[in-house]
């Protein structure tokens, strides 16, 4: 039965999946997640799996484009000195380095910026802008993953004579800044016919703008493809949807990563323990290249970050990337200190009525303060802002929950923030300490009737443990990359058999369990989560739901599920419920067996010695013969039924079964004995047991 907590999702057309199966060649998973996801027809199924230039706008398209790239290329050409100013996340990060190495490459006086974010903050800074034109003599400042809400510094830049162009892709406000041109893809004037570019992609579309020096673009080699890596990592890193042109960058950017990545990214990936020649999926963004990226900006100067994609030089990229991997330890202890000071405000009775969680504390690292937000909103299944209070002022991220638009809620008090901006789903704010009170009342009136959407986790397929094979995750991942707007399929078994539970991290706060899947074992893998290591102890049985993966470590690669729900299943005492117990049950027995045996062989008198004297090469046939036609019977619970019909004595039986053991041919499951596929055959003699009760 599936739990109260799943949505099940509706099951393939039959008659869609397999008209995707017939003419795209597909097998039966990859067509039906396909049909799933609302893919029928063959062309867009086509589109989907293989992504082409036909799927790429054409930058000119985007609302002043051209008056953009016009006064670039102006500067250019003139040589004046231009100022990038970027952001300290990975989208910014990103979005710098392709808007640089574009302007490099024509030759340009160009400056890259990266805000401190402790010192300048988010976005257009007018102390910041004031110190770089003077230090710098810019008279051209190009923003990339910001801009839209630095009215002040933009009209002070434009008013002393220094041009700005903004790219960015973030909410916009009621009114502009009052720039020499904004290139953004949801430009009130605009009609861009992809809403959902990260900042790194809008960056992008400008360098193509730039470089096409006005020609379009008709093939995949007209384009700035040296800078899909970067468009790949914002995308993934910011959380855009992997849809329409998206999916094209980063199917493609993954791609050269994979086969001929940065230095700094081939760096980065081995300190990262990734190894040697395994894919780069969007999940290796998103869990290994992000965090550590993001640690740059969250601790310490994102200029950093911006070094390591820029060098060239292999020894600067590890020396860099050995410095990155430092930070990223010291950024998981931080938000384990701060998370567990911030979810007893969150779990205290007074919040539980209360919607959007506003939760402060003093001198909490403002660099983590998002993590902390999103892992508090994933406990408390509601909206969480997170705030530190710096200097006088309290200053966070906050993080939505489900499909709740934070961004537009807290709009209506922006009045009382000294600074606010993002997204729906991420952003950042700062106010006073009399604001906050204020803004945590009205917070609590207004969001009182808030109902989110249901949280149910939906679930793709129910499958039996057998059919988790390496076979089927790489059908699934002809489905790749997944992400916003394609989402990984979850995948759930019920009431499977625990082959061993145990905790891993430095804490114990990491849950891992075996369970059998059809060709071995297969790592079911829960983070952060205390409480659930707790709860695991001495469970043997459980239902489980989770996105298959693989795990490469060692020179050997392991099927994965990372889980997304898991309950326990309550079992009668005194009953095997998964492999071990059964394993070690028999081995007791045969044990046991073994011993009396012996003494049996000793005295010569024993009807069992007889048996095992008797028994012939074709009794151990017809035996695996029976035991491989009645693999899904419980044999051990019908262990008197199966000697019956195989006249066979009980100890005779355990011991011929031990020998399979022993040789590999079987192994034990809840009462079932499974046979297992052999690529070579094994004599017998082979096995110590059969060497000791039936040789000779």
């Amino acid at each position: 039965m599936v739990p109260s907590n799943w949505r099940l999702l509706d099951q393939p057309d039959q008659m869609s999946s397999q008209r995707l199966q017939e003419q795209l060649h597909l097998n039966p998973v990859t067509a039906g997640f396909l049909v799933q996801n609302g893919i029928k027809d063959v062309k867009e199924a086509q589109a989907f799996l293989h992504p082409d230039f036909q799927s790429i706008h054409d930058p000119s398209e985007f609302f002043d484009m051209e008056k953009a790239v016009d006064r670039i290329q102006e500067a250019v050409f003139t040589a004046e000195p231009i100022l990038v100013y970027g952001d300290y996340d990975v989208d910014g990060i990103t979005s710098t380095a392709i808007m640089v190495e574009t302007l490099t490459s024509l030759g340009a006086e160009v400056t890259p910026y990266i805000p401190n974010r402790f010192e300048d903050g988010y976005g257009p800074n007018l102390t910041t802008y004031q110190r770089l034109v003077e230090e710098t003599g810019a008279s051209l400042i190009i923003t990339v993953d910001n801009g839209v809400s630095g009215h002040e510094a933009i009209a002070w830049a434009q008013g002393a004579g220094v041009d700005v162009v903004v790219t960015d892709h973030h909410a916009l406000p009621e009114t502009l800044p009052d720039a020499y041109a904004i290139i953004h893809p949801r430009h009130p004037e605009g009609s861009y016919p992809f809403s959902d570019l990260s900042g790194a992609g809008v960056a992008f579309k400008v360098a193509q703008a730039i470089l096409a020096d006005g020609q379009p673009a008709e093939s995949l080699e007209d384009l700035p493809v040296e800078f899909l890596d970067l468009v790949a990592m914002g995308a993934v890193a910011d959380v855009v949807s992997l849809t329409d042109e998206n999916r094209a960058f980063v199917t493609w950017g993954l791609k050269q990563i994979e086969e001929n990545p940065r230095p700094g990214l081939a760096a980065l990936l081995k300190s990262a323990k990734h190894a040697k020649g395994q894919a780069v999926l969007a999940e290796t963004i998103g869990f290994k290249i992000a965090p550590r990226l993001n640690a740059i900006g969250r601790l310490a100067d994102g200029q950093l970050g911006l070094e390591l994609l820029l060098t060239k030089d292999l020894d600067r990229a590890k020396a860099i990337a050995k410095e990155v991997e430092q930070l990223n330890d010291d950024r998981r202890t931080l938000v384990d200190t701060v998370f567990d000071e911030a979810k007893e405000q969150a779990l205290d009775s007074k919040n539980q009525e209360t919607n959007i969680l506003l939760i402060a504390g003093q001198d909490w690292h403002q660099g983590i303060l998002g993590i902390v937000a999103a892992r508090l909103t994933e406990l408390v299944k509601k909206p969480v802002v997170v705030l530190s209070l710096v200097d006088g002022v309290y200053k966070g991220s906050g993080r939505s929950f489900g499909d709740f638009d934070l961004h537009a809620f807290l709009q209506a008090y922006a009045d009382h923030f000294t600074s606010f901006g993002g997204h729906a789903g991420a952003l950042g704010v700062s106010m006073t300490p009399d604001e906050l009170v204020v803004v945590q009342k009205l917070v609590q009136q207004d969001g009182a009737n808030l109902q989110f959407a249901d949280q149910k986790l939906a679930v793709n397929l129910v499958v039996q443990p057998r059919i988790l094979t390496p076979d089927f995750y790489q059908q699934l991942a002809l489905l790749e990359p997944f992400g916003q707007g394609n989402p990984q399929p979850v995948i759930a078994v019920e009431d499977v058999p625990l082959e061993s539970v145990q905790s891993m991290g430095a804490l114990n706060q990491h849950l891992k369990l075996n369970i059998r899947g059809g060709r071995g074992f297969v790592e079911a893998l829960a983070f952060n989560q205390p409480d659930l290591v707790k709860e695991a102890q001495e469970k043997t049985q459980a239902t489980l739901a989770g996105k298959v993966g693989v795990n490469t470590f060692a020179g050997k690669t392991r099927l994965q599920l990372m889980l997304e729900d898991l309950s326990f299943v309550e079992v009668e005492q005194n009953q095997p419920t998964s492999m071990e117990p059964v394993v070690r049950q028999v081995k007791k027995q045969v044990v046991q067996t073994a011993q009396t045996a012996q003494a049996a062989v000793k005295n010569s008198s024993t009807t069992l010695a007889q048996a095992i004297g008797q028994t012939s090469s074709q009794d151990f046939a017809r035996l695996y013969k029976y035991l491989y036609g009645h693999q899904n019977l419980d044999i051990i619970g019908h262990l008197e039924a199966v000697l019956s019909e195989l006249s066979m004595q009980e100890k005779q039986f355990k011991l011929m079964i031990q020998v399979f053991l022993d040789l590999g041919f079987v192994k034990m499951n809840a009462g079932t004995i499974l046979c297992l596929p052999s690529t070579s055959k094994k004599p017998l003699a082979n096995s110590v047991t059969y060497q000791r009760y039936f040789a000779g």
